[in-house]
């Protein structure tokens, strides 16, 4: 009888918003997806995204940028799985074809692949050869959660406003680098701390967390970039000189002001003090100052000169999305220009070489491809899902964008692989979401943008796996809380530092689900 209930259970089982889901299907459709290669290059054409051996997990078959030959009779790729001990082969005219004709045979896990070339004349060359691990496709059903997204969310609350030092704006209206180091990313923190706050009081009208809030805010404008400066008020990305603060405190991540400019818009909403709207506008404006006339801008500039710390561009569809907030919903119709430009740069970008290179305040800008990351992959996703009836092409970008940051940042199953600090990942909570190659943990706020991501892909084509994704992810956040409220910030073992921006992005992504599920 045990054995009757899980295969029935697996079979059909009610998902939270009370539909009946048929969970078999699903796992048929997620097999059957993987094996469509995500965005492959061409050799001279298009690049190979997975061209560094820093993608080293796929759950989509992969095709890789191996050597041709001349007077090739065939390419025999040969992958052998230390999983089961078993050789899979097929042969192509073409040494970049994806793995397709073996995936679905392929066991999860440790690969080794390599492609030889067969001459006409019988001679045998080596095209390429890779070591990748095969993670596991979604697979449901997953544990469901143990208690209510709104619970959850209002338990995370209590844990940040009953944290000292954030109690202690209350009285200062500073930060206390000695009691919370990472007040060395300012602005970053400063507007988790200015949002957890707006939330707290929503949900338990407490006035105390407002004037938190207004205190966080009007310190971080009072000490952004003075008028005059190459980067007139824009807010400081450092302060001090703890962690990478030292290092790069004479810089400003342009990505980031733009999402300091919507806090200031919600503290405009929740207060009626003009003077965050205002804070807002000065930092749109320097936007189109700085601009290039490529649409974009450098990833990080100096504060002194203005001029570029490091060569390489910023992917700066958050800075679209903001100035287009401003200009639709606040009527500055002078930033809709901008706004376009940037986001044409993204179309015409990233959205084709897929280089999307992380652009995080304690990590250095990279080479191509070096670092990807699946923040502004899904962000530019979520664009094109809210104007797929712009351009007929934008719905298959989006999904093919979707099944990018799934494939190679999600992991819905345990997995045996090292990551970033050579650790091996057998402690790892799952399912969940991977932060960048540079930092290849989970992280709370990485599993917030895929929840979310895969929530926006579902309303925008009514496809039930996308739904089932996000529940699954989501149902992690309740899960993973700590009984006092906490949501770690790194999902592998007992690691605890606690980066306050992640966990009020867990906390609102809950919020979102919660409102997103009672509709249905």
């Amino acid at each position: 009888m045990k054995h009757l209930f899980i295969i029935l259970f697996c079979l059909f089982v009610f998902s939270v918003s009370g539909q009946t889901i048929n969970y078999t299907d699903l796992c048929k459709q997620s097999k059957k997806e993987s094996l469509v290669p995500i965005r492959p290059g061409v050799s001279g054409l298009q690049p190979f995204w997975n061209m560094d051996d820093n993608a080293r997990m796929f759950k989509y078959a992969p095709a890789f940028d191996f050597k041709s030959y001349e007077n090739v009779a065939y390419y025999a790729f040969s992958a052998f799985s230390f999983s089961d001990n078993q050789y899979y082969k097929f042969t192509s005219p073409n040494p970049d074809a994806p793995l397709t004709p073996i995936w679905d045979k392929l066991p999860d896990g440790e690969v080794y692949l390599e492609v030889e070339a067969l001459m006409k004349n019988a001679d045998v060359y080596l095209s390429g050869r890779r070591n990748f691990y095969k993670a596991s496709v979604f697979s449901p059903p997953y544990a469901p959660a143990a208690y209510s997204y709104r619970d959850a969310a209002m338990k995370a609350l209590k844990y940040l406003y009953n944290i000292d030092h954030i109690k202690e704006w209350y009285y200062t209206g500073m930060p206390n680098h000695q009691a919370y180091y990472l007040y060395c990313y300012s602005a970053k923190i400063l507007r988790g701390i200015m949002e957890a706050m707006l939330l707290h009081h929503e949900y338990f009208k407490n006035d105390t967390a407002l004037v938190i809030a207004t205190k966080v805010a009007d310190y971080l404008i009072e000490h952004s970039e003075p008028g005059g400066a190459p980067l007139e008020y824009m807010p400081q990305t450092y302060e001090g000189e703890g962690s990478t603060a030292k290092l790069y405190g004479k810089q400003i991540i342009m990505m980031e002001p733009s999402v300091t400019g919507t806090a200031y818009l919600e503290m405009y909403k929740k207060t009626k003090n003009k003077k965050y709207y205002q804070a807002a506008l000065n930092i749109a404006n320097t936007y189109i100052k700085t601009q290039l006339p490529s649409g974009t801008w450098y990833i990080r500039i100096l504060k002194e000169t203005g001029e570029p710390a490091s060569e390489v561009l910023c992917i700066p569809i958050q800075i679209a999305n903001f100035l287009t907030l401003m200009a639709e919903q606040y009527e500055q119709k002078q930033y809709l220009p901008a706004a376009e430009k940037a986001m044409k740069w993204v179309i015409d970008n990233p959205v084709k070489t897929y280089n999307w290179t992380g652009q995080f305040e304690d990590i250095p800008a990279t080479k191509p491809y070096q670092n990807l990351t699946k923040y502004e992959a899904g962000w530019t996703a979520w664009y094109l899902f809210d104007h797929k009836d712009n351009d007929t092409s934008y719905l298959h970008m989006a999904k093919e964008l979707v099944a990018f940051c799934e494939d190679q940042f999600v992991v819905w199953s345990p997995v045996l692989v090292y990551d970033h600090r050579k650790e091996l990942s057998n402690r790892w909570h799952t399912p969940s979401a991977l932060e960048q190659y540079f930092c290849y943990v989970p992280i709370d706020a990485s599993v917030s943008m895929m929840t979310l991501t895969f929530m926006k892909a579902y309303k925008a084509t009514g496809d039930i796996i996308y739904r089932e994704k996000a529940i699954a992810l989501a149902n992690s956040f309740v899960n993973n809380q700590k009984a006092d409220g906490q949501i770690p910030t790194f999902w592998k073992g007992n690691f605890d530092e606690l980066w306050i921006n992640c966990m009020i992005f867990s906390t609102t992504t809950l919020r979102t689900m919660e409102k997103e599920l009672e509709k249905k």
